[in-house]
């Protein structure tokens, strides 16, 4: 860093580069906004995050290579599969859902290389655009009983919802001063509200469990028995009063979760789909149907999408550092976080969530969180 002649015009530019990726990486979010099938925010995104790469090579940063396996599997395996389905036909491949996977693991590779300063300025560039969202959603939608899912902002609520949920376990990693960290939250949640998305509630459910498991683990007796006198004069009050909306609420969430059978019958014919090539799979696209398999639609279950895909050894690469992540989190006592990492595993299983940058910067954030604690272990047995 010596050689650079102007080191504090360097280190502005390239904190400017990280705020930007995560202002770059939460447009995305904006579908109706860049039109049909991308546009000019996917190519800034790119552009900040080559940029990001680059000054970590005249750096000489030491890069972790092992994200690269995803890049790999998808160039040396999936695309001559996809090309090849191609030519002879095969139906539901696409050769759009390849590069959005190619892109996806190089956003995955360069995140994984990012340092928890550079995380920290991502962090903040989301969130920045999350709360001018937010104010934005209220002032175009001031009548709360017409807001509609924010379609301003994106044609399919759950995406809204997925952007919403991963940039709270980007800010929760990143963000260390507690106020900045609740305000940032706070309006990330409210932006995941307004999606009214199912998916995204039942989340939530699963985060709000793993606080409590924080609580319970550390011995908060009082406000565990709080928590466990307000939950009883809910179910007191929906036992009581049968005819509530709550409970009407619930079973109206339960029957669009499911959708009249149509994610069991997805999810059924994607993994028919998947054993008729059951190793590496058929390439990338879309391989499930309502009645049969092959009739170009996704399962909605990205895990199943993946296998249809890339069989097990995909699954295996996007995963992997999903489970490693948690592991860690658990062993350090990071509920909160863990329960985040854990609730977007589980909102995994009803979308097909994989060509999304935003899963990728989570997929490359878990192979961080992981190196983060092998090497403060290393250090830590190198001292004693």
């Amino acid at each position: 860093m010596d050689r650079y002649s102007n080191l504090g015009f360097y280190n502005l530019v390239k904190v400017t580069c990280a705020f930007s990726v995560g202002v770059a990486l939460v447009l995305n979010s904006f579908t109706s906004l860049r039109g049909d099938g991308g546009g000019p925010f996917e190519v800034l995104l790119l552009s900040f995050l080559i940029i990001l790469g680059f000054f970590k090579v005249i750096e000489r940063y030491k890069f972790n290579f092992i994200p690269l396996i995803a890049i790999i599997y998808l160039l040396v395996i999936m695309a001559p599969i996809t090309f090849l389905n191609l030519y002879f036909d095969q139906m539901g491949s696409s050769t759009r859902t390849l590069f959005a996977l190619c892109f996806g693991a190089f956003v995955g590779f360069i995140i994984a290389n990012t340092n928890l300063v550079e995380q920290k300025y991502i962090a903040q560039g989301g969130a920045s655009v999350l709360i001018v969202s937010f104010f934005l959603a209220i002032y175009l939608e001031i009548d709360f009983s017409n807001l509609q899912r924010l379609l301003f902002l994106s044609d399919n609520p759950n995406q809204i919802a997925l952007y919403s949920l991963s940039m709270i376990f980007l800010i929760s990693w990143s963000i260390e001063n507690k106020i900045l960290l609740a305000i940032f939250n706070f309006f990330a949640l409210g932006y995941g509200f307004f999606a009214l998305s199912d998916s995204f509630f039942f989340s939530i459910i699963i985060i709000i469990c793993f606080v409590f498991f924080g609580l319970l683990i550390r011995g908060k007796a009082f406000s565990l028995l709080m928590i466990f006198w307000a939950l009883l004069f809910v179910l007191i009050y929906v036992l009581i009063f049968p005819e509530n909306e709550i409970l009407e609420n619930i079973i109206y969430f339960w029957q669009n979760a499911d959708e009249g059978g149509g994610r069991l019958a997805l999810a059924l014919n994607g993994i028919l789909a998947y054993l008729e090539s059951p190793i590496f799979g058929h390439g990338a696209g879309a391989f499930s149907g309502v009645d049969i398999p092959m009739m170009r639609f996704e399962a909605h279950n990205t895990p199943i999408d993946f296998l249809t895909m890339g069989g097990i050894p995909l699954v295996i690469i996007v995963y992997a550092p999903f489970f490693l992540a948690a592991k860690e989190l658990l062993l350090d006592s990071k509920y909160f976080i863990l329960g985040i990492l854990i609730s977007l595993m589980f909102f995994s299983f009803f979308h097909f969530i994989g060509r999304h940058p935003i899963f990728w910067f989570v997929w490359g954030y878990s192979i961080s969180i992981f190196m983060h604690y092998k090497n403060f272990n290393r250090r830590k047995l190198c001292a004693e």
